[in-house]
């Protein structure tokens, strides 16, 4: 998948997969998990439970590439 072809998805997934993300923005998966676990990226996180689990939020991904700002107003 390519940042465009997120972008034109219709309907847009809520969330975006690790191996897709990791695509789009030309680094290793693993290297994407480890920045998610420590807090690095703005679109996402990542949970320890019995395993890892991961969370990447379609929307705020595409303003993270795109260099659109991540804050979203409340006041309409």
């Amino acid at each position: 998948m390519t940042l465009q072809e997120l972008i034109d998805a219709k309907p847009r997934p809520v969330r975006v997969k690790i191996i897709d993300a990791a695509a789009i923005m030309g680094v290793n998966p693993r290297f994407l998990m480890m920045g998610l676990q420590g807090g690095k990226f703005p679109f996402g996180c990542g949970v320890e439970m019995t395993e890892w689990a991961y969370y990447i939020n379609t929307e705020r991904f595409i303003r993270y590439m795109t260099g659109q700002p991540l804050t979203f107003s409340t006041t309409g």
